[in-house]
């Protein structure tokens, strides 16, 4: 009897044991499934992350154009601001803006069956003002010199080189269309945008000539002289557009008397200067009444400014970054292209290596 109840003690022990290794199994198991759920779900979440600052864009952002200005709306500088302070004001913000950029480092890829399709809606939105065939608008640029045009240009190409690009609208890899790529000869700097997009009428040359008159006006009556710009860096602006970022270079005297020219200059920066000068000449009339206002609004007929008030000329909203009346703003920018993210590729892109390469060559 002292037997069978010995083998019955054994037979339970044996059972338990047997029953508790399952559960150490079951355990190590689900201990291990939830590891991996957790990596999963934490490589999801980066992923979103990256990629969700393009929704968020497309939203805020309904323009059918480009556009750079948004970038740099809290921007405003006063007109009698100093090169250095009007630099340090510059440099701050386009720093802050390369370092907003790097957390927008992944396009996420296209099915295949719609890229295709994508594309071709791109191409319409970048043409749409372009296809009405009777839209024309107005802008004031600096035109780039040969050699600035060269270095801009190899550095976008130094830029993109890691994407391995194509043009072809059929290609399943990274596609930028040449119309996002701006020809190296219409590199320029953009100083004012007087006169948005319009419906072309009679007397359209007329309205251009006398806008063209205007400015050489500004130029000629407030003494404005030529000045020096210096690259400042390269951002791959929102993850998307491609920009070159200037400030400006102005005279200062040291103690010994010496004069040297640099971006801590101590006189009236000049670009602040200059586009504050041009919106105030295209907007107010002068004192004596020879000069009236130049701008879409007032060239309205009478029955439809009523709301005229109400409304921000055109120059102000247009101008790169132009704030509240009487403010001007200093971002200084060359554009050099613009990434078609809803459409660039079958696979995701990643946008790191891009980033690199612009600090590189800044």
């Amino acid at each position: 009897g002292s037997i069978v109840a010995a083998v019955k003690i054994l037979s339970i022990i044996s059972s338990m044991a047997t029953r508790s290794s399952h559960l150490r199994q079951a355990v190590s198991i689900g201990a291990s499934l939830s590891f991996a759920m957790a990596i999963g779900l934490g490589w999801y979440a980066n992923r979103l992350r990256r990629s969700r600052w393009l929704e968020t864009d497309k939203e805020q952002n309904q323009e059918t154009t480009h556009s750079v200005i948004n970038h740099f709306s809290s921007l405003i500088l006063d007109p009698e601001t100093t090169v250095e302070e009007a630099n340090k004001r510059r440099t701050t913000s386009y720093y802050l803006k390369m370092r907003e950029a790097h957390h927008k480092s992944l396009v996420l890829g296209v099915y295949p069956s719609r890229l295709k399709k994508l594309r071709k809606k791109e191409i319409d939105r970048t043409l749409s003002y372009w296809n009405k065939g009777n839209q024309s608008h107005r802008t004031i640029v600096c035109m780039c010199d040969e050699i600035t045009q060269k270095l801009l240009s190899n550095a976008r190409r130094l830029v993109l080189a890691p994407l391995q690009y194509s043009s072809d609208i059929d290609s399943l890899s990274a596609w930028i269309p040449d119309l996002n790529i701006i020809p190296k000869e219409d590199m320029h700097v953009t100083i004012a945008l007087p006169w948005w997009w319009h419906t072309i009428r009679p007397g359209n040359n007329e309205l251009t000539k006398k806008m063209a008159n205007r400015f050489k006006q500004t130029l000629l009556v407030e003494f404005h002289y030529g000045f020096q710009i210096e690259l400042e860096r390269i951002v791959l602006l929102g993850g998307k557009v491609l920009v070159a970022l200037w400030r400006c270079v102005g005279e200062r005297e040291t103690n010994d008397g010496r004069v040297i020219v640099d971006r801590h200059g101590a006189n009236i920066d000049p670009m602040v200067w200059l586009r504050e000068e041009i919106v105030r000449c295209f907007i107010t009339e002068s004192p004596d009444q020879r000069r009236q206002p130049l701008t879409y609004q007032h060239n309205k007929s009478e029955g439809d400014k009523a709301e005229e008030n109400a409304w921000q000329h055109t120059i102000m909203q247009r101008t790169p970054g132009m704030g509240k009346p009487g403010s001007a703003d200093g971002f200084i920018h060359t554009t050099l292209c613009r990434l078609p993210l809803d459409c660039l590729s079958s696979k995701d892109v990643e946008l790191d290596e891009l980033h690199r390469m612009c600090r590189e060559l800044s």
